[in-house]
């Protein structure tokens, strides 16, 4: 086992999981974002798109996660 770490939490877990949750806070986002498109009388601020855009961020480090921990198993 490599110092630092347990078996409980192997290498990337954390990673995965903090993307996981983001990607799932801006796929809200998104959604939110898209009501002026079904509701047209409904303004919102520019914010809600750039909000949106976490989404990518989420994918991003869980593939770095998934990255992460195979190398770990790896090794």
């Amino acid at each position: 086992m490599a110092s630092g770490q347990t078996s409980r939490h192997p290498a990337g877990d954390r990673l995965l999981r903090a993307g996981a949750v983001v990607t799932v806070i801006g796929l809200i986002c998104t959604l939110i974002a898209m009501l002026p498109l079904i509701i047209p009388d409904l303004t919102l601020p520019s914010a809600w798109w750039f909000l949106s855009m976490i989404t990518g961020v989420g994918l991003a480090m869980v593939i770095l996660g998934l990255a992460v921990a195979a190398r770990s198993r790896r090794r």
